[in-house]
């Protein structure tokens, strides 16, 4: 039985992660936005342009992770997926694997080519986005920091 469950999330969902956010999401959004960015704004703008996102829950009721895909061409079909969760959420791996491949699956109906990019520092990140299949490239400078980054993409 999955000990963490999907939902639609609610403005309280949003406010709780960005209060709690892992460290490493924060290291990465503060290198892809700068040192001052405003995290509960950067995770509303995340939901609120995707056509597409889910709060993950645990049974107790805790929201961990937050996901999404957004559009960036519906003609070209590009999505860009993302997640960000709290400490709480690695508790769950098994959950958050099933959860993402089942996902990826999803999307991929929608969408013929997925990609972002992670901080090369995110290593639980890079793990996850590996499991789910999808592949990370090398390294290279990216956001207003310049700092090392894969990105990574599936292709159907």
């Amino acid at each position: 039985m999955a000990r963490v469950l999907l939902a639609a999330p609610t403005a309280g969902d949003i406010e709780y992660i960005a209060a709690n956010l892992r460290a490493a999401d924060v290291q990465e959004l503060r290198a892809v936005h700068g040192p001052e960015v405003d995290l509960l704004r950067c995770l509303r703008l995340a939901v609120a342009t995707s056509d597409d996102a889910y709060v993950a829950v645990s049974a107790a009721g805790e929201p961990v992770a937050l996901t999404g895909v957004s559009p960036l061409s519906l003609l070209g079909g590009l999505g860009s997926p993302w997640l960000l969760g709290t400490e709480a959420s690695v508790r769950y791996p098994r959950d958050i694997v099933a959860h993402g491949h089942r996902l990826v699956r999803q999307w991929e109906r929608k969408y013929s080519h997925l990609f972002n990019y992670v901080d090369a520092r995110n290593l639980r990140s890079i793990a996850w986005l590996k499991r789910i299949g999808f592949t990370v490239l090398p390294a290279q400078p990216h956001g207003q920091e310049g700092l090392p980054f894969h990105r990574f993409e599936r292709c159907t």
